[in-house]
C-alpha cells in the first residue's frame, strides 16, 4: 500500500506541477517537494519528464466516468456534465492551456496524443452500446459527434468565456443528435466530361 500512496501523491503532485508552471517549466525537483518524496524516487519508476507527465495525465482518465443511463442523449448529456466539471477545475483549465500554449513543442505533441488514445476509451464505449441499442448504424465514424459535441463545449468555456449551461448542452446535444441519425450524402454521380474540341 506504501508504494500506491507514493505512486498516485507522485502523479497528483504532477498534474499540479504542471497546471501552475507548464511542461517547459515544471521541473522534478518541485514535483518532489511537493510530493514529499525525494527525486530519485521519481527517477526509479519514471527516467524522464515526458514519462511522468504522461503517466500523471492517464492517470486521471477515471474523471471521465463512463455513462451508462440507457439512451444515446442522457448518455451525451451526462458526458458534457462531466466535462465541464472537469474544465471547470484549475488543473483542468491549466492542462488544456499547456495543449495550446505549448502546442509545438514535440514532447507536448507526443503527450497529445497519448492522451487522445487514453480519453478515446469512454466516448467509443458510449458510441458500442448506442450501436448495440440500435440507436446509431454500425457502419459510420461516429466518433465525429464527441468531436463536434466536445468541441462546442471547449470554445465557449475558452473561446467564448461563457457558461455552459443545462439548456445549452441538451440544445447542443439535439442539434448533433439530429445531424447523426440522418443518412450521410452520397456523392453526386460523375458527368462524362464534354469534349472541347471540334470534330
Amino acid at each position: 500500500m506504501r508504494g500506491e500512496s507514493v505512486v498516485s501523491g507522485v502523479l497528483a503532485a504532477a498534474v499540479q506541477e504542471l497546471a501552475r508552471a507548464g511542461y517547459r517549466g515544471l521541473r522534478i525537483e518541485d514535483v518532489a517537494l511537493r510530493a514529499g518524496v525525494n527525486k530519485t524516487t521519481i527517477y526509479r519508476r519514471w527516467p524522464t519528464k515526458i514519462e511522468l507527465v504522461r503517466a500523471a495525465l492517464a492517470s486521471d482518465a477515471h474523471l471521465f466516468v463512463l455513462p451508462q443511463t440507457g439512451a444515446l442523449r442522457s448518455d451525451l448529456l451526462a458526458v458534457g456534465r462531466n466535462f465541464v466539471e472537469i474544465a471547470g477545475s484549475p488543473e483542468g483549465q491549466s492542462v488544456i492551456r499547456m495543449l495550446v500554449a505549448e502546442g509545438s513543442d514535440p514532447e507536448v505533441v507526443d503527450l497529445e496524443k497519448s492522451m487522445r488514445a487514453t480519453f478515446e476509451a469512454m466516448p467509443k464505449a458510449v458510441i458500442a452500446n448506442a450501436v448495440a441499442r440500435g440507436e446509431l448504424a454500425p457502419d459510420v465514424d461516429h466518433m465525429v459527434v464527441f468531436d463536434a459535441f466536445i468541441g462546442a463545449i471547449h470554445h465557449r468555456i475558452f473561446m467564448m468565456n461563457e457558461t455552459v449551461t443545462e439548456e445549452f448542452l441538451a440544445r447542443l446535444v439535439d442539434i448533433i443528435l439530429l445531424g447523426a441519425l440522418l443518412p450521410s450524402p452520397r456523392p453526386a454521380p460523375s458527368r462524362p466530361r464534354r469534349s472541347l474540341r471540334r470534330e
